[in-house]
């Protein structure tokens, strides 16, 4: 004798709702955009404490005078790489490395943009330092900077060290799903603590990067 049974279709994204509700799943998107904050000085220098700087065609300006542009970019004693656009028409600007623990802050001095032909210009900000301040130290200086990006590094590669307790489970550039794997777009990398990103290709600054991640 044969009998027939018959089922309800499976609805897969309720059950998957469904099992991971019950395994407490979690599902959480995190952003890893460079660590300053209108570094491409769109419409003004919002984010930035200045002296003598002024937002001129979508660039800082700073012309015939003493003055800073400053901005802390993330917390000490992480290895930091950044870049900067800048053109020169007189003058120096020098950048500076700055430990803002009140009375007891140091400069680190960084390159001296005015002994740079090149641009855009690369730079490592050393460990122990959390500010960043581009500072004119004549009165002839007449300068525009623009596309200022600082990302954490390992000390050698631009690096997304995702939250502790957190895995990553996809990774987008700009809207883009990336591959994983060495040869490809992106590495993960744990180290015993957390979980690391290594895109193959460095972020720029206007690079959006956003990593889907799960519980670890």
């Amino acid at each position: 004798m044969t009998v027939y049974t018959e089922k309800p279709a499976v609805n897969l994204r309720e059950e998957l709702a469904s099992l991971r509700n019950q395994g407490g799943y979690q599902e959480q998107q995190f952003y890893f955009d460079g660590l300053v904050t209108n570094g491409t000085f769109d419409t003004d220098l919002s984010g930035w404490t200045n002296s003598s700087w002024t937002w001129s065609s979508g660039s800082a300006a700073t012309t015939g005078s003493f003055g800073t542009l400053t901005q802390l970019v993330g917390a000490r004693d992480s290895l930091k790489k950044g870049q900067v656009s800048y053109v020169k028409t007189s003058g120096r600007v020098q950048i500076q490395f700055i430990d803002s623990l009140g009375a007891n802050s140091t400069t680190g001095l960084g390159p001296d943009l005015s002994t740079f032909g090149a641009s855009p210009l690369s730079f490592d900000m050393p460990a122990g330092y959390d500010t960043i301040r581009f500072t004119t130290t004549d009165t002839s200086a007449s300068w525009t900077i623009d596309n200022v990006f600082v990302f954490e590094t390992d000390g050698t590669d631009v690096i997304h060290t995702m939250p502790k307790g957190w895995k990553p489970k996809d990774v987008f550039e700009d809207g883009l799903l990336q591959r994983e794997g060495a040869a490809n777009d992106y590495e993960v990398v744990y180290d015993g603590f957390d979980y690391i990103i290594k895109p193959t290709v460095a972020p720029s600054a206007t690079t959006q990067t956003c990593v889907i991640g799960v519980k670890a």
